[in-house]
């Protein structure tokens, strides 16, 4: 478990880990299951996690450790002040942020992780033709994220849905399982940066 900005000893390896290609970055990943089968899946990348809930951290940790996934990195904390201060532009091939809290209460919107700012700095850690994969099971809130998205320059939107291949071949969340379990509907985007 890494806490870069509450343990200064953190700060090199993460900096090391973060410094390597290709690179993956989960947004929020709670419970650890696409993250470390992305991991899995991806043994070539350097797979990075956020989450600011301790208990998941330290079970993605366990889980790597046991299946000896030296590629997968988790970080407690707010994902946004450490790839705005710690990672590199055009330095990451992916990022997930799947089923993120939509923050329904107006005064709680400033929460939400789709803040135009946020997407223009992921935009910039993106190389060019890197992709945003964005999954939700509220439709308001895939509304609002694509128009987000079709507002700002600089992104396509590439596929939708589990009819795209690339979101097809991608692990299922913990969060996504229960949905098809329980007939809840889900809405998958994926956005891919254009060369700048």
């Amino acid at each position: 478990m890494l806490a870069p900005f509450r343990r200064e000893s953190d700060r090199a390896p993460f900096l090391d880990f973060v410094a390597q290609r290709p690179l993956h970055l989960e947004i929020g990943f709670g419970r650890p299951h696409h993250l470390c089968d992305l991991a899995a899946q991806h043994p070539d990348a350097r797979v990075l996690g956020f989450e600011i809930r301790r208990r998941w951290v330290r079970a993605a940790d366990r889980r790597a450790a046991r299946e000896g996934l030296d590629n997968l990195r988790a970080v407690e904390g707010d994902a946004r002040p450490y790839i705005e201060q710690l990672v590199a532009p055009s330095s990451v091939e992916a990022v997930y942020i799947l089923f993120p809290d939509p923050w329904w209460k107006k005064r709680h919107h400033k929460r939400r992780v789709f803040q135009p700012a946020f997407i223009e700095t992921l935009g910039e850690r993106l190389v060019p033709g890197g992709m945003l994969i964005v999954k939700t099971d509220v439709e308001a809130y895939a509304d609002l994220i694509v128009e987000q998205f079709l507002e700002l320059e600089g992104w396509e939107l590439a596929g939708t849905s589990h009819a795209d291949p690339t979101i097809a071949a991608l692990p299922r969340s913990h969060r996504e399982k229960k949905c098809i379990e329980l007939g809840i509907p889900t809405y998958s985007f994926r956005f891919v940066r254009e060369a700048r």
